[in-house]
């Protein structure tokens, strides 16, 4: 597959099928590397659709909900291989504008998560600090 036709060096907000069968969303740039297209994609997410019958049951109601793509990982920052792609679209107008809202309240919280951080004492439950553990270390390998 060759995802040539589509706009390089420019960043763009993109809907990524993978060939694993997942779907991400993200802010991207399409680069060239060795005749190989690369697409370097920030803040990527994964979307959730959810259904749920109302308790009449003559109702249903739908939405959907974005969480990030590698739940484990705190970076920001990817790069996928093309041969990893099935197909690349340009996010319409609504999407983008729930995907940045939802990025910029996931950027507030990281901050409010950040600031309320209790600090622990300098020597708070500590044995040592790491320049003595070294020092520790390199008499034990030397010996």
């Amino acid at each position: 597959m060759s995802i040539n036709y589509a706009k390089h060096e420019e960043e763009f907000h993109g809907v990524f099928k993978l060939s694993n069968g997942e779907e991400i969303l993200g802010r991207a740039v399409l680069t060239e590397d060795n005749g190989e297209t690369l697409v370097f994609i920030q803040d990527p997410v994964s979307v959730s659709f959810i259904t749920k019958e109302l308790e009449d049951g003559a109702k249903v109601m739908r939405g959907m909900g974005f969480h990030k793509w590698m739940q484990m990982s705190d970076e920001e920052f990817y790069v996928i291989r093309e041969k990893d792609i099935l197909a690349i679209a340009s996010m319409n107008k609504e999407v983008t504008l729930m995907y940045d809202t939802f990025i910029l309240g996931s950027e507030g919280m990281q901050n409010k998560r950040k600031q309320s951080r209790t600090h622990a004492k300098h020597s708070g439950g500590y044995l040592g600090n790491i320049e003595e553990a070294r020092k520790l270390f390199e008499k034990i390998y030397k010996t």
